[in-house]
C-alpha cells in the first residue's frame, strides 16, 4: 500500500472484506500483502512492511498493474497521492483497482488514520530467513530519507483517473536529488477527481497543503467548467 507504512493491523471488528482479486492473496497479520511489498519467498511470513520490492514495483508500472493484486488495471484508476507528490508533479504509487483501493483506504494504517508517523527505521524489517531459496540474503536496506522516516505523516488523498490519463514519467535527477519515476499527476479536471482520505498528522501541515485549497475552489466553483 503506502510506503514506509507498517502494521498495526486493523482490530477484528475493524477489518475489511477483501475484494475478489484478493480472495487468494497471501495474508499477514489479518491483512493482503500487497503485491509491490517485499516480502520473503513464502510471501506471507513476515513480510518487509514498509518496504518496496524494486523488480515487482518496475514490473507494476510498465504493464500498468495493480500495486495491490497485481493484475492490469481496468478503465479506472486510483492513485493515493500526498500534497508534496502534487508539488513535484508525479506519486511514486502505483495505481490501484477502485475496489483494491476501497480495501486499503481501510486496512493500511496511514491510510485509515491509525498511524500517525512513518517508521522510523524501515530497514529494521529486512529480517533474513533460513530458505536458501528466497531471495532476501540479497536485500538492500533503502536509503535513509531524512524527510520521511519518523515524520508526521502528511494529509493523504485519493485520486481517480481513466487508464488514458495513467502515464509513467520520470523527473530528472538535480545536484543531490535523485531521479524519481512515478505517476504523472498532471490531469484535467483534477478537483473534481479527488477526495481527501486522511488529515495531516499536524495542524501546522494543513496551512501548506495545496491541495485543500484546490477543493475548497472546486467548492466555490462547483457546477462550472474546470
Amino acid at each position: 500500500m503506502t510506503e514506509h507504512a507498517p502494521p498495526p493491523a486493523p482490530r477484528n471488528e475493524d477489518t475489511p472484506a477483501l475484494p475478489d482479486a484478493l480472495r487468494d492473496a497471501p495474508m499477514s497479520q489479518g491483512m493482503a500483502v500487497p503485491y509491490i511489498t517485499l516480502a520473503h519467498r513464502d510471501r506471507s511470513d513476515r513480510p518487509a512492511w514498509g518496504n518496496v520490492d524494486t523488480i515487482r514495483l518496475r514490473e507494476v508500472l510498465e504493464r500498468a498493474l495493480c500495486q495491490i493484486c497485481g493484475t492490469p488495471l481496468g478503465e479506472q484508476v486510483i492513485l493515493f497521492i500526498l500534497p508534496s507528490d502534487f508539488r513535484q508533479g508525479l506519486t511514486v504509487e502505483p495505481g490501484l483497482h477502485p475496489a483494491c483501493a476501497e480495501y486499503s483506504a481501510r486496512a493500511c494504517p496511514l491510510l485509515a488514520g491509525r498511524m500517525h508517523r512513518y517508521h522510523r527505521h524501515p530497514a529494521q524489517r529486512l529480517t533474513r530467513c533460513a530458505d536458501p531459496r528466497c531471495h532476501c540474503w540479497g536485500w538492500v536496506p533503502p536509503r535513509p530519507d531524512p524527510a520521511r522516516d519518523g515524520a508526521p505523516t502528511e494529509a493523504w488523498y485519493e485520486l481517480r483517473l481513466p487508464l488514458s490519463e495513467y502515464r509513467v514519467i520520470t523527473v530528472p535527477g538535480a545536484d543531490n536529488r535523485p531521479a524519481v519515476t512515478g505517476i504523472d499527476l498532471k490531469t484535467p479536471r483534477l478537483m473534481r477527481r479527488i477526495r481527501k482520505i486522511r488529515d495531516a498528522a499536524q495542524p501546522s501541515q494543513r496551512e501548506r497543503d495545496p491541495l485543500a485549497m484546490l477543493l475548497v475552489v472546486g467548492v466555490l466553483f462547483a457546477g462550472t467548467d474546470q
